[in-house]
């Protein structure tokens, strides 16, 4: 399969934007704003660019006033669920107006604190009771197995003396005549 090379302006709009984005990033155009209505807690963090973002009041909280902050590339901001913040992208210190690229993702959970306990038990207790069970239920299958090997023994050797006794007792009757 050969590869061709599509040359920029031969490219949809979308896809010629799309290959500017940061992956993993949204993107917000130069002049632009959106409105951000979290239903988890959740971080703003901006890839590239700047942007003007007006934090509402946090849920519970109708006094706070509404605060406005400017985020740069690299900066985050923890927005807490049912906070609104409208997102403008800002000017760069040149002057000119920027496109925006922002992650918006969920807080994730704190860890679990371990319980030593817990970790015992699941470390190495559950599995040294598998194993005993394994070893157990080998054992049982082994000794089956060695059972079943001397039965079949036994049976060899009984076939075998009547076999050759068969083969004796006709040609006695045959001298003795």
């Amino acid at each position: 399969m050969s590869s061709r090379t599509v040359l920029e302006s031969q490219q949809s709009a979308i896809a010629a934007a799309a290959g500017r984005v940061l992956a993993g990033s949204w993107k917000l155009d130069a002049g632009r704003a959106i409105t951000l209505n979290p239903r988890e807690r959740s971080v703003l963090e901006i890839s590239q660019g700047r942007v003007w973002l007006s934090v509402g009041a946090r849920p519970g909280q109708p006094d706070q006033a509404t605060e406005d902050i400017v985020l740069a590339q690299g900066q985050a901001l923890v927005i807490e669920a049912g906070q609104q913040v409208v997102m403008e992208s800002w000017y760069l210190r040149g002057g000119a107006p920027s496109a925006v690229a922002f992650c918006w993702d969920a807080v994730p959970a704190a860890a679990a604190v371990s319980d030593p306990a817990l970790d015992w038990e699941r470390g190495v207790a559950q599995p040294l009771r598998d194993l005993v069970c394994a070893l157990g239920q080998g054992g049982r299958a082994v000794a089956a197995a060695v059972a079943a090997t001397l039965g079949a023994s036994g049976r060899l050797a009984a076939g075998l003396l009547r076999f050759a006794l068969h083969r004796i007792a006709p040609q006695r009757v045959r001298m003795h005549a």
